[in-house]
């Protein structure tokens, strides 16, 4: 059975800050604000908002303690809890900085500053292995949670120092807080950190936690990096959660929304955006509540800073500029990206590895290309929250008839199914929809019909070849590391000449 782990107290005086403003502010009984951040993906410098006229450069870690000093200082330090739903990493550069031992360890040092409560695992924390996150972990002044995350074989939490769940003090209430992590997560991570890691259900665990917090506190929240749809279901179907503060989908939600007795929130990405939810609890719910979504515009900021945290943010920017800023190339024009469509950006990064690995066909992953690119010169950086993950490139072999099944699941993604999409070069085919399914017309590689009894060579980063099974159906052969990673070869790309985005469709709908 699933265990329920004794919530342990966490006051809110442990989060270290530098001085700030002196809270002035005070908040009546039964009064309380939960600020909250999401996939800030090491996001610690402002970065382009595309919703905001003219794509202005928001957020970062400065706005935010700016406007949670504000908080605080308006409602009074004691009634103001500031939670984060996880993926903490892979994005940025500051990635590649260590600190306490762990790849992208600055981030729990900034949260601390800000002076984070509680965050939740989410599944770019395993993105360099179980024992790089648990140097993070381990360095966490504010408690990590994670219900559903179990070392292999155990009934216990995978990390030292992970929890189940948390009770936080505010303004005289007791909010048990509990964390649940994607179930994904299995194909998310790599199979060394997965054979470490057993992942309990979502809903048994949720039911436990419920049970265990319910009694001993005035309102239950579940921390989750589930997605907006799954913290849907969840709320459906687990009585007694008053609110799900939610990851990973990346949600920037116009309002919060209720099922059942539950609500939801989620505040964007990237550090762009602060949830800030306003709630009266009493006899044991919800009697009140009010959610904006705040752009954390630079300027005027709300308040002052922390100044630990602006020394901290220019001193990691310094070492960024060092390693990262080197001009690299430039891009002639705009390059997008799509999740589940074609792009300019995705063809580009499909021709890029198949040049570098000199292969018949390259594959990329929408998922994998995580950021746009603007016109104008480019760094290493820029082309770093591109590429962020450190993949390898590889190749391997698969046949014409495999090939074709693994066109007809990017098919599938083109149709609106939910299937992976992938983006290709060297290789384009025409569809219709026949009888309610995609079916395959014509297809062509390197110019000529695809030969189904043909041995070809595909080129691609080393997630898509480890989660074959995923994306393509089918195992290649003949797996080969060509001394690179991805990052290398756009580097190497760019070098070469102005980047422009292919314009040529691949994957053609016919009537």
């Amino acid at each position: 059975m699933r265990r329920r782990l004794g919530a342990t107290l966490l006051l809110l005086a442990a989060c270290a800050r530098g001085p700030g403003p002196a809270s002035s502010g005070s908040s009546p009984d039964g009064h309380l604000v939960i600020a909250h951040t999401n996939d800030l993906h090491t996001h610690i410098s402002p970065n382009r908002a595309p919703w905001l006229e003219g794509e202005p450069e928001i957020g970062g870690f400065v706005a935010l303690s700016a406007h949670l000093e504000a908080l605080r200082a308006e409602r009074g330090e004691d009634a103001v809890l500031y939670l984060d739903g996880g993926d903490l990493l892979s994005g940025t550069p500051l990635m590649e900085l260590e600190a306490h031992g762990a790849l992208g360890g600055s981030m729990v040092d900034l949260l601390g500053l800000v002076g984070c409560d509680a965050w939740v695992l989410g599944n770019h924390e395993f993105d360099r292995g179980f024992d790089n996150l648990q140097g993070l972990v381990s360095a966490s002044e504010p408690a990590v949670l994670s219900a559903n995350v179990d070392g292999a074989g155990t009934a216990t939490p995978a990390l030292a120092g992970q929890q189940d769940a948390v009770i936080l003090e505010a303004n005289g209430l007791r909010v048990g807080v509990f964390g649940l992590t994607t179930p994904g997560l299995h194909r998310l991570a790599s199979p060394e950190t997965m054979a470490r890691v057993e992942l309990a259900e979502l809903e048994p665990t949720a039911r436990a936690q419920v049970a265990d917090l319910d009694p001993r506190t005035d309102l239950v929240v579940a921390l989750t990096h589930i997605g907006l749809e799954s913290d849907r279901r969840l709320a459906e179907e687990v009585p007694g959660i008053d609110l799900i503060v939610g990851g990973h989908s990346h949600t920037a939600m116009a309002a919060p929304e209720q099922v059942g007795s539950t609500w939801i929130v989620q505040a964007g990405s990237y550090t762009r955006s602060l949830g800030v939810l306003e709630v009266v609890v009493a006899d044991d719910a919800i009697a009140e509540l009010s959610w904006e979504l705040r752009d954390l515009l630079p300027e005027p900021l709300p308040a002052a800073p922390d100044r630990a945290v602006v020394r901290a943010v220019a001193d990691l920017e310094r070492a960024l500029a060092d390693r990262f800023g080197q001009p690299v190339g430039e891009a002639a024009e705009p390059l997008t990206r799509a999740h589940d469509a074609e792009s300019g950006l995705g063809r580009l990064a499909a021709d890029l590895v198949r040049e570098a690995a000199g292969t018949d066909i390259g594959l990329y992953n929408t998922g994998g290309l995580r950021a746009d690119l603007v016109a104008g010169p480019l760094t290493r950086g820029d082309l770093y929250t591109v590429f962020p993950f450190g993949n390898q490139l590889v190749s391997f072999e698969l046949s014409g008839a495999e090939l074709l099944g693994a066109m007809l699941r990017t098919t599938h993604a083109a149709a609106g199914a939910r299937a992976p999409m992938l983006m290709w070069s060297g290789a384009s085919w025409t569809w219709r929809e026949r009888l309610g399914a995609p079916e395959i017309l014509e297809v062509r590689v390197g110019g000529e019909p695809l030969d189904l009894d043909r041995t070809y060579r595909i080129a691609t980063n080393s997630y898509v070849a480890q989660q074959w099974e995923h994306h393509l159906g089918v195992e290649g052969r003949d797996l080969r590391d060509h001394g690179m990673t991805v990052l290398d070869a756009a580097v190497a790309y760019a070098a070469r000449g102005p980047l422009r985005a292919p314009t040529d469709a691949r994957v053609v709908r016919v009537d």
